[in-house]
């Protein structure tokens, strides 16, 4: 972070000198680029083009530059690239001299187990949009505009840093209109509103605002106590992923087993479980396809294997393994 002793705030004087040095060099800088396609706007501003973002002006002098051929063009370019420099020194000292402001406002939210440092980051890029925006014609103390953009800026970041779950800010939103809507109807009827009254309120679709009224923001501590019992809800989930560990755990464990007993079986039941199932790398063949690989019938086949089968498990069974595998089924 930067060190704030060596950023001392600006008085009125220098903050208008620094805001107007900036408007005039971005002026500068639209009547050397015209018309380039970086610098429209999607919509009109009070402040036309001078408010743009300043990465605009960066992608339209990287743009000129890029077009440029030679003579005139090229010795326009470096103009611009020149004046955007200077705006960048000037942008600079501005941001730096009214990091404290930024510190002062994110401090105040630091209480709410977000880290203060993540704040005050969040704060800058609101206070780099102010910087851009700030027109000292309006007589507005910089500081009183700036506060604006940083406590929304700020308050954008909050959730998603002292939320488990990260919810977009668009639904969060979406989820806060039909809060409002369902509310302030309440009130002006007397009585629960309908489905249909609060989407119509909210002016979304039934089966999305339904979508966001089911929605809970509450996070639940699984480690919480249930009320009028002695268990927690954690106990009450069933832990599917545990138990498949375990049975992955046990099966390896058995098949370990299984190929050291392979060799006491009769080699035509050897080989007709090593087709059947793939075993040691083969790949898994029909009781047809086995019959034509030994010469057998399929029939011949299947009582192979189910003797087999008969014959392994009940060696698994004849072996003690702690008990574990005791309780295989039939």
């Amino acid at each position: 972070m930067q060190d704030l002793a060596d950023c001392p705030p600006m008085n009125v004087r220098e903050e208008r000198t620094c805001a107007l040095r900036m408007r005039r060099l971005k002026a500068r800088l639209v009547a050397l680029l015209g018309s380039r396609p970086e610098l429209r706007r999607s919509s009109a501003g009070a402040g036309g083009a001078l408010d743009l973002p300043f990465a605009r002006f960066d992608a339209a002098v990287a743009g000129l530059e890029g077009a440029a051929g030679g003579g005139a063009d090229r010795r326009k370019a470096r103009r611009a690239r020149a004046v955007l420099e200077a705006l960048h020194r000037v942008r600079s000292v501005f941001v730096k001299r009214n990091l404290r402001l930024t510190f002062h406002l994110a401090r105040r939210l630091a209480g709410r187990n977000a880290p203060l440092a993540d704040l005050v980051q969040a704060g800058n890029i609101g206070l780099l949009e102010a910087v851009d925006r700030f027109d000292p014609g309006r007589g507005t103390r910089f500081s009183t505009y700036a506060a604006m953009y940083i406590t929304r800026a700020v308050y954008r970041t909050l959730p998603r840093l002292t939320q488990a779950v990260h919810i977009s800010e668009y639904q969060r939103r979406l989820k806060s209109r039909v809060g409002e809507s369902r509310r302030s109807l309440l009130q002006e009827l007397g009585r629960a509103p309908t489905l249909a009254e609060v989407s119509g309120r909210a002016r979304l679709d039934e089966s999305k605002a339904r979508d966001l009224m089911s929605v809970s923001l509450q996070i639940l501590d699984l480690d919480a106590p249930i009320p009028g019992s002695e268990g927690s809800l954690g106990e009450l989930l069933p832990d599917r992923e545990g138990n498949a560990m375990q049975e992955r755990l046990i099966l390896r464990d058995l098949l370990g087993h299984l190929h050291d007993l392979l060799p006491s079986l009769d080699p035509r039941m050897r080989m007709v479980l090593r087709l059947r199932y793939g075993l040691e790398g083969d790949e898994a063949h029909t009781l047809k396809e086995c019959g034509d690989l030994l010469c057998l019938s399929r029939e011949r086949v299947r009582q192979l294997e189910e003797e087999a089968i008969k014959l392994l498990r009940s060696r698994l069974r004849s072996l003690d393994f702690g008990g574990r595998y005791r309780a295989m089924p039939a």
